[in-house]
């Protein structure tokens, strides 16, 4: 297992309060292996990767990185391109969940799989969970190797507080 991000990205999000903003990142695997320098190890993430096979079973990709004080309302995942690995799914998640906004879901050209509040968080937390500490939104290899599939990873996100301002 290894976990991985885009390099040099921190958590960081573009937003005007107050308001909703559309997270979106459009992730092509055979790229990343054609060009593994756009990756990072999460442990090094201004070191690019020399190499990557692909996006094997239990590896993580931090897709998005979210501040402390961020309410996240839902997240989803647009399969694009089927795989050549056509068993490969991918599972949304977060730092404490790796499958709690999409359970493992096939990477097949009709996948579409969206969500407002994923299972694993229950149904306490009011359509959105709140993220008190920076932390990251994150696609899960849950299957077999993807090595080609193009996919399409939304989160739909408020910055509601400066937690650094809260006594």
């Amino acid at each position: 297992m290894a976990e991985y991000q885009f390099l040099g990205e921190s958590n960081a999000m573009a937003y005007e309060a107050p308001g909703y903003v559309v997270l979106k990142k459009y992730i092509d695997f055979a790229d990343l292996v054609a060009n593994p320098q756009k990756l990072a190890l999460a442990s090094a993430p201004n070191t690019p990767l020399s190499s990557f096979a692909g996006f094997a079973a239990a590896d993580v990709l931090n897709v998005f990185h979210i501040p402390a004080g961020t309410l996240v309302f839902g997240m989803g995942m647009y399969a694009q391109a089927v795989d050549t690995n056509a068993t490969g799914t991918i599972a949304l998640g977060d730092g404490t969940q790796t499958a709690g906004w999409m359970a493992a879901t096939a990477t097949t050209a009709s996948a579409v799989t969206t969500t407002v509040i994923g299972d694993a968080y229950g149904s306490d937390n009011y359509n959105f969970v709140a993220y008190k500490v920076n932390d990251t939104l994150d696609a899960l290899g849950a299957t077999a190797t993807l090595i080609d599939a193009k996919v399409h990873i939304f989160a739909i996100a408020m910055k509601a507080f400066d937690i650094t301002s809260v006594v």
